[in-house]
Order: C-alpha cells, then structure tokens, then sequence
C-alpha cells in the first residue's frame, strides 16, 4: 500500500513514528527543530529509510505552505494526489502557552503556541480548543490538506472533552478506526491517561460523535 500513497509525518521531531516504512519516494518529514532535522540526516547517513531531500524543517503551524518543498506542493495542490496522502503525526501533548510551537516529539515543551498567528485563526472556529497543541495541527491539517487521510496519536479529549464542542462542528471527518494505550508507554511521556491512535478520511463529512477503539496495557496485551 506505501507504493499508493504518500506519507507526511509534519511533527515528526527525530523520525522514529517512521521507522518501519519502507518507500522512502513516498516519504516526506518535517520538523520545526533545526536540530532534529539534522539527527533525522545522520540517522540516514546510518541506513535510516528515508531521502535527504524528504527531511526538511518547517514550522507547521507557523509557516506558509509556499516554503514546502515543491513535490510535495504538487500532491497537496493536486486535488486527486492529495486523496493519497496520509498525515501520520505525533503531536506534541501540551497545551499552548506562548508564541513558539513545539517541535512534534510529544514532550510538554516550553513555548508552545498561544500568541501565535494560527492560534489566532482557529480561535475563532475552534474556540477553546486551539489551547491544545495536537487540535491546532487537526484543524491545519483539516484547513489546508482537505481531503488527505489523518493518522494520529493523540489525547482522545476531542471526542468527548467539554471544550471541544466548538471544534466538532468545525472538524468533520469519516472515523476509519483506531485502538488506545496508555500514555506512558511513550518515550519522555509520564502522564497516566490514555493516548489514542485514530484515522480520519477527511474526503467524508460526518460530526465526531463516538470512535470504536481496540485497547491495549502497556505490555501490549488487548483488554
């Protein structure tokens, strides 16, 4: 299936949720880090599966999409390409505190994301919910990439959590499955609440209402 479709990790931190995938000409990572960015090229330097020229910084939440590489330009811009694009992120779990974003590695970062500018935008069509990181990369992602496929880790707060009322009647989406874990299992993750890998086809309009997920402990055995 990875020879059908395209895969952007846009918080991908150092490239570990892309370990396992195996055509690197459908691969695309970016990272907000300067640092990252140059881990993710010595780790292919060391046979990491992905191009030099796929791994590239880029603020998400800040940055105009015209600094995108252009291949990848051409599949988001392209109505029947981007229905093959899959968004596969782990965003960071923190709730925005300031002007900078973090940088996609699930840590609860200082300096991340109230004063800026698509904290502003979604705001207003989100409502409280922008103050939380991984809402503002859905609603990106939902604003600027319609039609893609989302695959996420996130908290699940957005299917039930009473702030996030506003952002169902903005985000709506066609539920393609999904399973929860705890949240500690993630490297530099100490918080006990579950963290949900949920897949969304945002060529469907339909309102969240409840998800169906497998869940697991943190030995990996299903309950």
């Amino acid at each position: 299936w990875q020879d059908e479709y395209y895969i952007w990790d846009c918080a991908a931190g150092t490239g570990n949720l892309l370990n396992g995938l195996t055509n690197k000409y459908n691969i695309w990572a970016s990272t907000l880090d300067r640092q990252d960015v140059e881990v993710m090229h010595e780790r292919i330097k060391n046979g990491a599966n992905l191009l030099d020229n796929h791994v590239f910084q880029f603020d998400f939440l800040n940055d105009d999409f015209s600094k995108l590489p252009q291949p990848l330009q051409d599949i988001i811009n392209d109505s029947e390409k981007r229905k093959k694009l899959v968004v596969y992120i782990n965003p960071p779990y923190a709730e925005a505190t300031n002007a900078r974003t973090a940088t996609g590695t699930g840590e609860n970062k200082s300096g991340v994301a109230t004063g800026n500018e698509v904290n502003k935008y979604f705001n207003a069509k989100i409502g409280s919910a922008s103050n939380e990181i991984f809402a503002l990369f859905m609603a990106q992602i939902y604003d600027k990439i319609h039609g893609c496929t989302l695959a996420q880790f996130s908290k699940l707060k957005f299917v039930q959590g009473s702030n996030f009322a506003k952002f169902k009647n903005y985000f709506h989406a066609g539920y393609l499955g999904g399973f929860v874990v705890p949240a500690n299992t993630f490297d530099n993750v100490k918080g006990k609440f579950p963290i949900g890998f949920t897949m969304w086809d945002l060529k469907q309009s339909k309102k969240i209402t409840k998800v169906h997920c497998d869940v697991f402990n943190e030995d990996g055995e299903e309950k």
